[in-house]
């Protein structure tokens, strides 16, 4: 934004204006920073964040943040990111997923890549690992999003509803089917799971399935049968009363209030949950387990870093904007605010530090990620969005009877070989 001097003779005033075409700003001349994360609604570093903006611009006097930041459950937040893009009207600032979902804003070339802001502030880019790097990179072997916490999926079980139904935890299948029965039987509701927003359930029933090489197989040789075999057991467990009532219909953030509440015994989720516990203490984290007839290793996880701070090319190229976008994105992704970001959301940090006063799951899921025999990416971060919300959306279709599995993978199938050959 250009600046005008103020205080001037309104004669000279209006000769720079037409001469420039400037106007006083109501803001005092501030330099606005746009930015777009998912730290909004209920996200458990919220608060952290929206403190870090106020540090920040503290810090910075001449800037004013314009946030916009919203859930990233369901699409709105997915639509409005890519719509921003699409329009060519992209923040300053982005934090959004990497991977597949990516791919249209990667080749947009609204942002820029940091291989070479790596190099020039090596104290900023050595913090992350190489491990860390690589799963960052774009098709282009190129890094254009910088993480903060990575996370973990799993099974979490509030211990204390085994305990009174005396039931083992859930570390096989067997003593999954059990608990889902038992707990079906008292009018607990066994697994709290959204199948309209079903992301979690999908790549873990898969995962079990098909162990990584069938979970990681995309539609590159076609349908991998373990993904219509995975299908077919959240079916089965459907059937069984495993899945609340309106689950059709419920959403993931109604799905955690029912866990959260003790309403519930299990659900599959992320680490990020753990953040709007109340009773963390009477919960634990463990891989889903192995279903029958299936590839997986009992210590298989989806784990890893699919999101980051996008730098937009057209903000950073702005001389008016004295590169306080990047500046704004080494800030939130210094040490000591990943530390703090993981402290808030119980994710794993994507920079060497020791995260104090985390609580026993919180511990018990590191640990998990260290022992696992494999990470897998999500789906959705592996398969364009359009194909994988073909999926998502047609699980409660499938649960009801309404449309066979094969029906549902082909229709994803031929939307992300459309896809691929744009």
């Amino acid at each position: 934004m250009r600046k005008c001097g103020t205080g001037l003779l309104a004669i000279v005033l209006t000769l720079m204006i037409a001469l420039t075409g400037c106007s006083p700003s109501a803001d005092g001349g501030k330099i606005k920073l746009r930015i777009v994360t998912m730290f909004g609604g209920t996200d458990p570093a919220k608060k952290t964040y929206d403190q870090a903006l106020k540090d920040f611009m503290k810090a910075h006097p001449d800037v004013e943040i314009v946030d916009e930041s919203m859930t990233a459950t369901g699409d709105d937040f997915r639509t409005k990111v890519k719509t921003d893009f699409a329009s060519g009207n992209e923040p300053d600032v982005t934090f959004f997923f990497t991977g597949a979902e990516a791919e249209p804003i990667v080749q947009s070339g609204a942002v820029i890549p940091y291989d070479e802001l790596f190099a020039k502030d090596k104290a900023w880019g050595d913090a992350f690992s190489e491990n860390v790097k690589t799963q960052m990179k774009a098709k282009d072997d190129k890094i254009y999003a910088v993480p903060v916490t990575g996370f973990y999926e799993g099974l979490f079980v509030n211990k204390s509803l085994f305990e009174k139904y005396n039931l083992e935890l859930p570390t096989d299948w067997d003593k999954f089917n059990k608990a889902v029965e038992i707990f079906a039987e008292n009018g607990i509701v066994p697994i709290a799971g959204s199948l309209e927003e079903s992301y979690y359930l999908i790549e873990h029933f898969i995962l079990s399935a098909g162990g990584p090489a069938g979970h990681n197989s995309k539609f590159d040789n076609g349908i991998h049968p373990t993904w219509a075999q995975g299908l077919e057991q959240i079916k089965e467990v459907y059937d069984k009363g495993g899945f609340p009532k309106d689950a059709l219909t419920m959403k993931d953030a109604q799905a955690q209030e029912l866990f959260k509440n003790k309403q519930a015994a299990m659900i599959v989720n992320g680490s990020w949950i753990l953040g709007g516990l109340t009773d963390k203490e009477d919960v634990e984290v463990l891989p889903f387990p192995v279903l029958p007839g299936g590839k997986a290793n009992p210590k298989d996880l989806v784990a890893g870093y699919t999101s980051g701070f996008y730098l937009s090319k057209k903000s950073h190229e702005d001389k008016d904007k004295k590169g306080l976008a990047l500046e704004l994105i080494k800030y939130l992704t210094s040490k000591d605010m990943i530390k703090k970001f993981a402290e808030a959301n119980g994710g794993v940090p994507a920079v060497d530090v020791t995260v104090d006063s985390l609580p026993t799951v919180a511990k018990n899921g590191h640990k998990m990620v260290q022992e696992a025999s494999s990470l897998s990416l999500p789906i959705d971060a592996q398969i364009s969005a359009e194909a994988f919300n073909e999926i998502r959306k047609g699980i409660p279709y499938i649960v009801q009877g309404k449309k066979t599995i094969q029906d549902v993978l082909s229709a994803a199938q031929k939307i992300e070989q459309e896809k691929t050959k744009k």
